[in-house]
C-alpha cells in the first residue's frame, strides 16, 4: 500500500526504526527521481577555470545506476599541450567502512580522447604555451574553437532514457537562432529551448533534425548533432556553408 510516514523526533533517545525511515525514504526519493535516466550529468557541474585549474561546480551525476553527489567546486591542474586533454570523472568500485557502502569519482586530465567504461568527460581542450584556457562563450560558433576554449560536445547531460546535449550548447544556439527563426517549426523548437533553458531531450533535438534536413532514421551522436544544427543556423541565417550536412544531400535551405 502507498504510505506516508513522518518521523516525530518527540523527546527520547532516536529509535532505530526512526533512523531507517530517514534512511530508506531518502534513497527512495532518489531512485524513484532519477529511475528512468541515463548516466551522465544531472544537476550542476558547469565548468570553471581559476589559476591554471579547470574544474567543476557542485552537482550530481548519475554513472552505473547511481547518484555521485559532489558538494562543493573541485579542480585539477592543467598545463599547454597543444594537443588534447580531456577532463573526466573516474570511478572507482566500491570500498567498505563499518558504516557505508562508498562509491567515488574523482576529477583527472587525460590525453586519451575516448572515455573507458568507467568514465565520463566533462570536457576537452587545446592550449597553446602561453594561452589562457576558456571556459566562456561568444555564440554558438565559439563553443567549437579549436585552440584555447574548452569544447563541451561529448559532455552527456543525464536524461530521459538517453543522454542529451549540454543545456550550454542548446541556449547559445537558441538565442541565436531566435533572431533569424521564422519557419514555425525553427521558432517552435527556438521557444521550446529557451523556455526550458536548454534542456531539450536528444529525440526532441533529433525528431527536430529530422523534419528540417528531411531525414529519417539516422541516430546521430554528439558531433553529427552539433553539424546540423550549426547548418540550421546558417540556413535561418542565410549563410552560406559549402559542404555542410544538408548541401551534401542536395536539401540546402536558404
Amino acid at each position: 500500500m502507498f504510505q506516508c510516514k513522518i518521523p516525530l523526533f518527540n523527546p527520547a533517545p532516536l529509535r532505530k526504526e526512526i533512523l531507517e525511515t530517514m534512511r530508506d525514504l531518502a534513497l527512495s526519493e532518489q531512485a524513484a527521481r532519477y529511475s528512468g535516466y541515463s548516466d551522465g550529468i544531472l544537476a550542476g557541474c558547469e565548468l570553471f577555470e581559476q589559476q591554471m585549474h579547470i574544474g567543476v561546480t557542485g552537482g550530481l551525476v548519475k554513472f552505473a545506476g547511481r547518484v555521485y553527489v559532489l558538494d562543493k567546486p573541485a579542480s585539477v591542474p592543467y598545463r599547454a599541450t597543444d594537443a588534447w586533454t580531456v577532463l573526466k570523472i573516474q570511478f572507482g568500485g566500491e570500498q567498505l567502512s563499518r558504516d557505508f557502502s562508498i562509491y567515488e569519482g574523482r576529477l583527472i586530465l587525460d590525453a586519451n580522447v575516448n572515455t573507458l567504461p568507467n568514465e565520463i568527460e566533462l570536457g576537452r581542450f587545446k592550449l597553446k604555451q602561453g594561452s589562457r584556457l576558456r571556459t566562456d562563450y561568444v555564440d554558438f560558433s565559439d563553443l567549437e574553437t579549436q585552440y584555447d576554449t574548452v569544447n563541451p560536445f561529448n559532455v552527456p547531460l543525464a536524461g530521459l532514457g538517453e543522454p542529451t546535449l549540454l543545456p550550454v550548447i542548446m541556449t547559445y544556439f537558441a538565442q541565436e537562432a531566435y533572431q533569424y527563426a521564422q519557419d514555425p517549426l525553427d521558432l517552435t523548437f527556438v521557444t521550446g529551448c529557451l523556455a526550458n533553458s536548454g534542456v531539450m531531450s536528444r529525440a526532441g533535438i533529433r525528431h527536430y533534425l529530422w523534419r528540417r534536413f528531411h531525414l529519417d532514421g539516422q541516430m546521430f551522436d554528439n558531433r553529427a548533432l552539433y553539424t546540423y544544427l550549426t547548418e540550421a543556423l546558417a540556413s535561418m541565417k542565410g549563410e552560406w556553408r559549402p559542404g555542410g550536412p544538408g548541401q551534401a544531400q542536395g536539401i540546402w535551405m536558404p
